[in-house]
């Protein structure tokens, strides 16, 4: 395998079930509904097969709007503030793996169908999490911030493509880019990591203040 690509194929998965049931409004006392989350979360972490994989790539600054990162050109002028400097960045995918979708597919009810939606985000962003620490440590940087195409109106999802160009192994993680340029399976991330002094999250510009997967608190008034 190229030696720029960081591939994290065995993810320990820790599900905080106080934490979930508290987000999915599970009320102190409702012990069936806790017991079934329970159960749900062993049934995923027994199936479930998250992934996640890197690339170094060169990045150069074109202008104002315009960066290029190994072989492609993204516009956005956040993007190129923020990666203003620097000299590499990381284009990434992680997965919550096929193995889970298929098996959130088994469910019947829609209630554990709600109740799996939660455990696979917490599945891949778990894979997420662990490929940066893995970055970190392997290039001996300090900080990485992320931006993800799509996830504010400054780079567009229509740049998903071009991303996907970067991003190595999307087969072996079983990440399909679909027409909508949307991906498959659905709990999916993708992204450029670049080192950063001061913490990044999009959230900061993002007006969504009530939203469960908030990290930060916004910027934006």
């Amino acid at each position: 395998m190229d030696q720029n690509v960081i591939l994290v194929e065995t993810v320990p998965l820790e599900f905080d079930l106080e934490s979930l049931g508290c987000r999915l409004r599970i009320r102190p006392g409702q012990t069936k509904f806790m017991d079934r989350l329970s159960r749900l979360a062993e049934e995923a972490a027994r199936v479930a097969r998250p992934k996640a994989v890197a690339r170094l790539c060169g990045l150069t600054i074109l202008d104002e709007e315009n960066v290029q990162v190994g072989e492609v050109t993204f516009s956005s002028p956040l993007l190129r503030q923020k990666m203003d400097g620097l000299e590499r960045a990381f284009p990434y995918l992680a997965s919550e793996g096929t193995e889970l979708a298929d098996w959130s597919l088994s469910l019947s009810s829609s209630l554990e169908q709600v109740f799996a939606s939660a455990l696979r985000e917490v599945a891949v962003q778990q894979a997420e999490n662990l490929l940066e620490r893995t970055l970190l440590e392997r290039y001996g940087i300090a900080q990485v911030s992320a931006m993800n195409p799509g996830s504010l109106k400054v780079w567009s999802l229509e740049e998903q493509v071009l991303l996907f160009e970067l991003a190595p192994l999307p087969e072996k993680l079983g990440v399909t880019l679909l027409p909508s340029l949307m991906m498959r399976p659905e709990y999916s991330v993708s992204g450029v990591f670049f080192q950063t002094d001061s913490k990044f999250y999009n959230c900061q510009l993002c007006p969504k203040k009530e939203c469960p997967n908030r990290r930060t608190p916004s910027l934006v008034t």
